[in-house]
């Protein structure tokens, strides 16, 4: 056996530290390697991930297949769950829109090889690729980032879990029963799927049983690929199912199989696929496959995490040290220069191609040490809860209240703030005891400060926000989070950098109407939405003409500065949206065609799908008394109306089924509904938009809060810092209004601005 040596790049990871996790942590912690994405990012085009490369470069030749582009959505999913989603870093979507195309309607299966010229090679894929695929869309739809994604994955999976019934290999069986168990820890009571993972869960556990000796702990009396797989599908199942012998069944294989694969010296030596591992005989030495290691890492952390036995997690790190060198050549195959990881270890050393098997082995491998990891300081800081400081930038109106609900929270502290004028903040931080610092830097090199509200003008935010993010403070802007795309673009690539909590002041989002109305569309209650009407008749008493508010410099006008609320929310309940048209209006009040007077109302068009059409309306030119919000959208077989900059206020009517009647009772549980008329056979078919419906009543819904619109900010001001400082404590908690969310409605106002800019009377 070769010299065992230590490769610079293991040292060199080994010496990484993470300045984003508390100190008093377990030692694995502090060497945790840096995600590398460069090799993803290589081997992926607009297609997919390609199969193989030449080198690092990728080979066209061998097309596409749907196993790695299953594995390339697992990646990007552990990611989005690390670092939030953002399709520009890794395309997520383009991975499962591949799967979702590889799905054959004629042979109800997935395909797996395609070619360069996007022609598929085969009718249906492997038993192994579809388990694998089922494995992907499971946890897609448990961890998925937004709705959009879970239900187009959902929807996949629906179509394609049944197959795994009738898969004869075991590997097939455990990767779907992988997925199906992530399923069901998004929806447990999905009767179907949990009858299906129990019945492939005892079959495997029967084969183990019906093979399994002392001596040899295993299913099969050779053990080949994806070994580590069988363990750790029998474990997750096991624990859900409550089946403490599936659970010491599945420890015990996996603690074997790690030790059978133990060199003298300790390091890992893979069981070679040139005659793998066979009772009875010694183990075949090469050629050893990246994959083995990421199965053994991922199962030896599953049973860390749900053991809390650390013995599982440095087993994992032994594993682990196979990529950078720890092996039966001492060799790395991990390659710091392009990101990627060689084609396995043969007797002669590494591979030299860095195809998407090996590649994403060892980009799963340090995602999931992560996660680990992660979870686990949040576990362990979680149990003592922290108080953070927070600081201000800036001194307005918007400034004052928002601080005011901010200190609210429990485990919040005011330190300090600074504003361009000094004197303009102290309104803020006498009634809170904040310090007004003259510096920026004093405010940012603060170390009782670990967040930094961000409320100056628009203009200003994106330097305020990377200086705060390079100085290691958590940062939430107010809206808009910039007034340019390149400027929030960068905002977003620091907060990454950093591994800072970024959030975005979107607090529509946590108004008590805004949830419901979702689920109403989502489940369809009134059928599609066709037609929307956002209506903003804003009072401008508190805007002079010298206010910034009018300047577009500042603020970057009207869609920008204030319309971004609406996108957002439209967004949320209706998907993502084309402007269709835009027009903004000035304000005369003379017939001088060359007075350069303030922009105080804008309008534009947006398309949300393929038919469903929405109207924004906003205006600055209202007697207070008369500021007032509406919302109205029409539907195939009704509409709601709701009232409120935070709705407030909602009224439904339309024609449903008794059914879709309970589903809206509870949706909004102390609404009053009132049936306006029933309908019998055979006026119970309606006849509309194309097709036939059958409803039962036609009913008026209304439901108001009870709170007045002070109480309603105050309320939403003070969930959005909750959602917030969860996200701090805990980086598996998704915000309810992320960065990206705050990207999109940007982007959206941007489009409307510029369209609106070569129409403006």
């Amino acid at each position: 056996m070769p010299k065992q040596q230590t490769s610079s790049t293991d040292a060199n990871i080994n010496k990484q530290q993470s300045s984003t996790l508390p100190e008093g942590l377990p030692a694995g912690i502090a060497r945790l390697p840096d995600i590398d994405l460069r090799q993803l990012y290589q081997l992926t085009d607009d297609t997919g991930i390609f199969q193989h490369a030449v080198y690092a470069a990728p080979d066209p030749n061998h097309g596409y297949c749907i196993d790695d582009n299953a594995r390339a959505l697992i990646a990007a999913v552990l990611h989005a769950r690390l670092r939030g989603y953002d399709e520009r870093i890794v395309p997520l979507q383009r991975y499962l829109t591949f799967l979702a195309y590889a799905y054959n309607e004629d042979t109800h299966a997935f395909r797996n090889f395609m070619g360069y010229d996007r022609h598929w090679l085969e009718d249906i894929g492997s038993t192994d690729s579809q388990g694998r695929t089922i494995w992907a869309l499971g946890l897609t739809v448990h961890h998925a980032p937004n709705d959009i994604i879970r239900e187009l994955a959902e929807q996949l999976l629906f179509k394609s879990y049944q197959a795994a019934s009738h898969f004869k290999f075991i590997r097939s069986q455990t990767f779907s029963l992988i997925g199906l168990q992530e399923y069901l820890s998004y929806n447990p009571d999905h009767k179907e799927i949990r009858e299906l993972r129990d019945v492939i869960a005892n079959r495997l556990f029967d084969r183990y049983k019906e093979n399994a000796t002392q001596d040899w702990p295993w299913w099969e009396n050779t053990v080949t690929y994806d070994n580590a797989k069988l363990p750790h599908a029998l474990l997750i199942c096991g624990k859900d199912m409550r089946r403490d012998d599936m659970v010491e069944a599945a420890l015990t294989s996996l603690e074997w199989l790690y030790e059978v694969q133990l060199a003298d010296d300790g390091h890992l030596s893979i069981i070679g696929n040139d005659g793998w591992l066979q009772k009875g005989h010694t183990k075949a030495m090469f050629d050893q496959q990246p994959l083995e290691a990421y199965a053994m890492i991922h199962g030896c952390l599953t049973a860390a995490a749900m053991t809390k036995d650390s013995k599982w997690a440095k087993y994992a790190w032994n594993c682990f040290s196979w990529f950078t060198g720890r092996n039966d050549t001492g060799i790395p195959l991990y390659h710091p220069d392009t990101g990627g990881c060689q084609d396995g270890l043969e007797a002669s050393g590494p591979n030299k191609n860095q195809g998407a098997e090996s590649s994403l082995a060892y980009l799963l491998s340090v995602l999931e040490l992560h996660l680990y990891y992660e979870l686990l300081a949040a576990r362990i800081t979680s149990t003592q809860p922290e108080t953070f400081g927070i600081g201000l930038i800036g001194d307005g109106n918007t400034a004052a209240f928002t601080m005011q609900n901010f200190v609210k929270h429990e485990h919040l502290r005011p330190i300090s703030a600074w504003s361009t004028a000094p004197e303009k903040v102290k309104h803020i931080t006498s009634p809170l005891s904040m310090t007004a610092c003259n510096d920026l830097k004093d405010l940012l090199d603060d170390p009782r400060i670990q967040i930094i509200y961000i409320a100056s003008q628009p203009n200003m935010r994106s330097s305020h926000a990377i200086a705060a993010l390079n100085a290691g403070k958590h940062v939430l802007l107010e809206k808009p989070i910039a007034t340019d795309l390149g400027s929030a673009h960068q905002i977003i690539q620091t907060a990454h950098q950093r591994d800072l909590v970024l959030g975005v002041n979107l607090m529509m989002r946590f108004g008590p109407l805004t949830h419901p109305v979702k689920q109403l569309i989502r489940r369809s209650i009134l059928g599609m939405p066709l037609r929307g009407y956002y209506i903003n008749r804003a009072g401008d008493a508190g805007l002079p003409d010298n206010h910034w508010f009018w300047d577009n410099e500042i603020s970057g006008g009207i869609f920008i500065e204030h319309g971004v609320h609406a996108f957002d929310l439209m967004r949320y309940w209706l998907g993502e949206s084309q402007v269709l048209s835009a027009s903004r209006f000035r304000r005369h009040f003379n017939d001088d065609p060359n007075e350069q007077s303030l922009i105080d109302q804008a309008t534009c068009d947006l398309r949300y799908g393929y038919q469903t059409t929405v109207n924004f309306y906003h205006g600055f030119n209202q007697p207070v008394p008369l500021d007032m919000q509406d919302s109205r959208i029409i539907f195939e077989r009704g509409q709601i109306i709701l009232r409120g900059w935070i709705p407030s206020q909602i009224e439904i009517r339309g024609i449903l089924t008794n059914s879709e009647i309970d589903q809206l009772q509870a949706l909004f549980p102390k609404a009053t509904i009132k049936t306006i008329r029933t309908f019998d056979e055979p006026l119970d078919i309606m006849h509309h938009h194309g097709r036939s419906t059958r409803i039962d009543c036609e009913i008026h819904l209304k439901w108001s809060s009870d709170h007045d619109k002070q109480t309603l900010y105050s309320n939403a001001t003070q969930h959005l810092m909750q959602d917030f400082i969860k996200r701090i404590e805990h980086r598996r908690h998704r915000l309810r209004a992320d960065a990206n969310d705050a990207l999109a409605a940007l982007m959206i106002a941007l489009d409307a601005d510029r369209i609106a800019k070569g129409v403006t009377p």
